[in-house]
């Protein structure tokens, strides 16, 4: 009878229309960056059996029965996603990553609980916090704690000099936590580093200083004996176990040094009673003897330098003798007091620091190489790694799930390679290096286009409306035999 006949037109059309709504899909995001397509297929639905198959008789005087079936239609059997490459097209923008190869880039939505997601767009933008980010502002993953270490001091004219530290231990340090790649660059934020520092997988500011204006040693107990670099010299301990103090002075002493300068100019005696030198030495006691008076009476720092200094000028001449005081008082006002707590000394040490980090180098430009390597360049020539974006990849691609936006999910099903079998894991621990491992290569200022093409698109789509066509008459002709078989009774 024609039932099983229209059965088999009904599925047709069925699958004809899904076929076509895959074929639109590719069509549409023909433009769409990075987006992979998709081909369907096809296979039979289960068979009425007519006659069963039988094999031979054992005692050889017959033959076997072949199976008589006539089949029901067809159905779609699977809707498989093609993850060959797409071609790479220029952008120019830096923040454009293109994969050249196998791979993807892992993302995490911090908002919903650091859910992680697998994607070959390469669109990603800096968000105001400084993370690589996707347009959806989720961040791209891979190491970020690069840092840079800087020696760090100042001259007689109150220069400020940053020069690269190289040592292997203490000196520039390669990024190696894992987490939100990011662009930031936050000199406020630069840390003292006293000792050589070992990193211990927390988190690091791109900029610190390995050397301490004040010096210290690993426990933090103050260095009398070794160099402060509060200037042209530094305090050493000589010979004879006392203090040689060599003129220097801090760049907020420099107010104070061009005040006695200026009281000096009125003096009779002027630069034959104090030079320059002796002004430079005063002032550098008198701060030494606020941030470290704790230290005074081993030390011989009384806090008294500058004091002493303004009474070899003879000021005589302005007559007053309460304006010669008062003119040694308002200089003596600006050299700092005793550090005698604990606050008083960390205020004096933050206005140290500030004036260092606005003084040190800032962030001229950035690179990505092809390994994922995210390298910085400063205003003073140095550079170094702040992290590095890293691929991850699967056993299985076409098992992913698409979520939209370019974001792939279904990482079990998938099986993320570099993990034990059967345990996804946590994805992070799967990133590998790009260009190593079979992955591919990263390309900035790149984007990787659709990999749908358009000519086996429209081919497809042919063959798809011819089989949508064919489906149809078999309807309409079931329909005419179905309809002969009710005129029967006329």
């Amino acid at each position: 009878m024609a039932f099983g006949a229209l059965s088999s037109g009904i599925s047709a059309l069925r699958s004809f229309a899904r076929g076509m709504e895959v074929i639109g899909n590719n069509i549409a995001n023909v433009n769409t960056v990075s987006f992979k397509g998709s081909r369907i297929k096809y296979s039979e639905t289960f068979n009425q059996i007519l006659t069963q198959s039988a094999p031979s008789p054992q005692d050889g005087q017959g033959s076997n029965v072949t199976a008589s079936q006539v089949g029901l239609g067809v159905q779609v059997d699977t809707v498989q996603g093609l993850f060959h490459q797409g071609g790479l097209s220029s952008t120019n923008q830096k923040t454009d990553l293109a994969i050249s190869g196998e791979g993807f880039f892992l993302v995490s939505d911090a908002r919903n609980q650091d859910t992680k997601f697998a994607t070959r767009g390469g669109d990603f933008r800096v968000d105001d916090q400084g993370n690589i980010v996707t347009t959806e502002g989720f961040r791209v993953q891979g190491t970020n704690d690069g840092a840079i270490g800087f020696n760090v001091s100042i001259d007689a004219n109150g220069n400020w000099d940053f020069a690269k530290n190289t040592d292997a231990v203490s000196g520039t340090i390669e990024p190696t936590q894992t987490g939100g790649v990011t662009l930031a660059f936050d000199k406020e934020q630069a840390e003292e580093i006293v000792g050589p520092f070992v990193p211990n997988g927390v988190a690091r500011n791109s900029m610190y200083y390995t050397n301490n204006l004040i010096a210290s040693d690993a426990s933090g107990v103050l260095q009398w004996d070794g160099p402060h670099n509060v200037g042209k010299g530094s305090m050493v301990l000589n010979g004879g176990g006392t203090i040689d103090e060599v003129p220097g002075w801090h760049a907020f002493g420099k107010e104070i040094v061009d005040a006695i300068v200026a009281q000096r100019a009125q003096s009779a005696t002027g630069v034959d009673a104090v030079s320059n030198n002796d002004i430079e030495e005063a002032v550098s006691k008198d701060i030494f003897h606020a941030l470290f008076s704790a230290d005074q009476a081993s030390h011989g720092l009384d806090g008294t330098a500058v004091t002493t200094l303004m009474g070899l000028l003879d000021l005589s001449h302005l007559g007053d003798p309460a304006a010669q005081t008062a003119g040694v008082a308002t200089i003596q006002g600006l050299v700092p007091s005793g550090a005698t707590d604990a606050e008083t000394q960390t205020l004096m040490l933050q206005k140290i620091n500030g004036t260092r980090n606005d003084k040190a180098p800032d962030l001229l430009n950035f690179s990505i190489d092809p390994e994922g390597m995210v390298t910085f360049f400063l205003s003073d020539g140095s550079s170094f790694n702040r992290g590095q974006i890293k691929l991850i990849d699967f056993n299985d691609t076409s098992a992913l799930i698409r979520e939209g936006r370019n974001l792939y999910s279904g990482f079990g099903a998938a099986g993320i390679k570099g993990i034990g079998d059967g345990d996804v894991g946590d994805a992070l621990s799967a990133l590998r290096v790009a260009g190593r491992q079979g992955l591919g290569r990263i390309q900035q200022g790149a984007l990787e286009l659709s990999n749908v093409d358009l000519t086996e698109e429209f081919a497809n789509m042919i063959t798809t409306q011819r089989g949508f066509q064919a489906g149809s008459r078999i309807i309409t002709v079931s329909d005419d035999i179905l309809q002969e078989v009710v005129n029967l009774k006329r």
